[in-house]
């Protein structure tokens, strides 16, 4: 069954979505391979949300399933995850990057 979402409120209902599978991600401290954040769960070595000058690095799964989800294009998917960890994060994204691997990190 399909719907139709009013451009309007699509962000909303993606964010909603979002904040549902990434329940209870956090920036991970530690040590990372990079100059940047790591977004991860509690008690886990590596994230599939990355943060570096301005460039958000996200897992190819949830760009694919937001996509498949929400019947968007793969740029539309990057922006709006864009948007909502600008949103939750309170960090400016100004690039994205999509990931083919996980972001490892040595707890502290």
């Amino acid at each position: 069954m399909k719907y139709i979402i009013p451009e309007n409120k699509i962000d909303k209902i993606i964010f909603k979505y979002l904040n549902m599978i990434f329940k209870g991600l956090e920036i991970a401290p530690g040590k990372h391979g990079y100059d940047g954040i790591v977004f991860a769960y509690p008690n886990v070595n590596y994230g599939k949300l990355g943060y570096q000058n301005g460039v958000l690095y996200v897992y190819y799964e949830y760009i694919d399933e937001i996509s498949s989800i929400f019947g968007l294009e793969e740029y539309d998917s990057e922006e709006v995850i864009s948007r909502w960890v600008s949103d939750k994060f309170q960090l400016e994204v100004n690039g994205f990057v999509k990931l083919f691997g996980v972001l490892y990190f040595e707890s502290l």
